[in-house]
């Protein structure tokens, strides 16, 4: 009895992972076929880009590849050089600056450390929309306007990224700092001790920075004019909203080469990602 008990709920088990097998890669075929067929359709013509079958195109034609790239419907590649300068920029400078942060709130106490940590909190839940006239004004006056640092400065100070380190710091036990104050470093000097510690979190934070900056439509709309000093979205934005008819291809083309810088990111950096993830996941 015990036996065939064990067989029938082998048998259940085995069912069960073949239904939740056949769900994952009906789900995987779903959110991957967009993303296919935008890499085809850079390779076939109009008329071809909205029949869903044949899926793959006939022939590699890289015509809109090409006329992409040589700057005949805009500065592709100066607007593509942009938005890399503008991420990167961006990335570092808000990695610094909430790591930091972080080190402090987590490891020390001052006067207004909870009034300034709700405030922190509030930059998280106000809209971007509610800050793009003030931010405006202060470009201005600053006359940073339709220069990359008028889109750099606004995403280098932010809320997430205080909250993000502030919760990998408490993490950290206070022994390793106590450790090297009592060896004499200075404090800088042992905040920068711990940085190796927390490498995962680091890159991981990076990596979502990197990706809100390369996707960030709404403060490169307002900052910058210029065509070749726009980011690649708004680029291609304003080719989609232009009054001439542009190829759907050469859209679809400017769109999958986007896709370039963060997938190469996201690959290099997944493994401490997911380290990341865990270990402030975890009980």
């Amino acid at each position: 009895m015990n036996r065939n008990l064990f067989s029938t709920m082998r048998v259940r088990a085995g069912i069960t992972s073949v239904a939740a097998t056949l769900v994952l890669a009906a789900l995987a075929v779903a959110f991957a076929f967009p993303f296919v067929w935008m890499l085809t359709a850079g390779f076939k013509p109009d008329s071809a880009i909205f029949n869903p079958f044949p899926l793959l195109p006939r022939g590699l034609d890289g015509r809109h590849y090409r006329s992409l790239l040589s700057g005949e419907w805009i500065p592709y590649q100066r607007q593509f050089l942009n938005s890399l300068f503008i991420a990167s920029a961006q990335t570092a400078l808000a990695t610094g600056f909430s790591c930091a942060a972080g080190y402090v709130f987590a490891k020390f106490d001052f006067r207004f450390k909870r009034t300034l940590f709700v405030m922190a909190v509030f930059t998280v839940l106000i809209p971007r929309q509610v800050m793009v006239l003030p931010l405006f004004t202060w470009m201005n006056d600053l006359k940073l306007l339709d220069t990359p640092w008028a889109v750099i400065l606004p995403g280098a100070a932010t809320g997430i990224g205080l909250l993000w380190f502030t919760a990998v710091y408490h993490r950290l036990p206070d022994a390793i700092p106590d450790m090297a104050r009592s060896e004499g470093a200075e404090e800088y000097r042992v905040f920068w001790i711990t940085l190796p510690l927390i490498k995962p979190a680091i890159v991981a934070f990076a990596l979502i920075q990197f990706t809100l900056a390369w996707q960030e439509h709404l403060i490169p709309l307002v900052m910058l004019f210029s065509p070749e000093r726009m980011t690649i979205n708004i680029g291609l934005a304003s080719l989609n909203a232009g009054s001439v008819r542009v190829p759907y291809g050469l859209l679809m083309a400017g769109c999958t080469l986007t896709l370039i810088p963060t997938t190469l990111f996201f690959v290099l950096a997944y493994r401490h990602f997911r380290a990341a993830l865990g270990k402030l996941t975890e009980a």
